[in-house]
């Protein structure tokens, strides 16, 4: 399916935020998708995984979370630490769950937009779709992507802690070779969803480690991320349609 491409202001709290937003080129109305970029920013590769949802007749937008340091920002993948610092110039657990709520309200408003909308995220964005499936009104599942940083040496925040305040389905997809997530962190948010009830469906993959569903990394594994990609779009196929 072809597809169109614009590039969105979102208003928040702290003013305009960039959205890279792409639409089938189709009439009627569709579901819609949230796509988190990687802690590199909003480059060209989540743009991409916009647009091929857009494929699937899916309304994509990802949304510029570093906003606050600047209209879309982001680092080269080998200059991450150089940026780091930059690029997340205020940018906090508070603004992450105000700018994804954002975002929810601008699909809302979208008259060719249907129905509780779709969350995934890669890297941090992974871990930003699993506090948006806990904090944030209006997303119907969420799928998570080798999520970093769900457990910080600071107990600042807990992925166990926000289980408890999820009720909608959860899809993760991570690396066994992947040391942020762990395999034994991810088995500790596995059990904290079981014990709270919540509907999840976790894959882990032999071979695989942090990053390995971007094709512009050498983190990339083709069989991983097709897999991945192919257990994302009936998560969403089923559990969106379904709302």
């Amino acid at each position: 399916m072809s597809t169109i491409e614009q590039v969105v202001d979102i208003e928040t709290s702290d003013g305009a935020m960039a959205a890279v937003k792409h639409l089938p080129d189709a009439p009627g109305a569709h579901r819609a998708v949230i796509v988190i970029m990687e802690a590199f920013g909003l480059n060209d590769n989540i743009g991409g995984i916009a647009r091929r949802f857009a494929e699937q007749g899916y309304i994509a937008i990802a949304p510029d979370l570093f906003h606050r340091s600047g209209r879309m920002n982001y680092a080269p993948y080998d200059k991450l630490m150089e940026y780091r610092e930059q690029l997340r110039k205020g940018f906090s657990d508070t603004t992450i769950v105000s700018d994804v709520a954002a975002t929810v309200r601008h699909l809302q408003a979208d008259p060719n937009v249907i129905g509780p909308v779709g969350i995934v995220g890669f890297c941090l964005g992974g871990r930003v779709a699993y506090m948006s499936a806990a904090a944030v009104d209006g997303i119907g599942a969420a799928a998570s992507f080798y999520p970093g940083n769900m457990f910080p040496e600071d107990g600042s925040y807990s992925a166990v802690d926000d289980a408890a305040r999820i009720q909608i389905p959860l899809l993760g997809c991570f690396g066994e070779d992947d040391g942020n997530p762990s395999p034994a962190m991810i088995k500790k948010v596995d059990a904290a969803l079981t014990t709270h009830g919540i509907e999840h469906s976790f894959h882990s993959y032999a071979g695989a480690s942090h990053g390995f569903f971007c094709d512009d990394r050498d983190s990339y594994r083709a069989e991983a991320a097709q897999d991945a990609w192919s257990k994302t779009l009936a998560f969403f196929a089923e559990k969106l349609t379904s709302k």
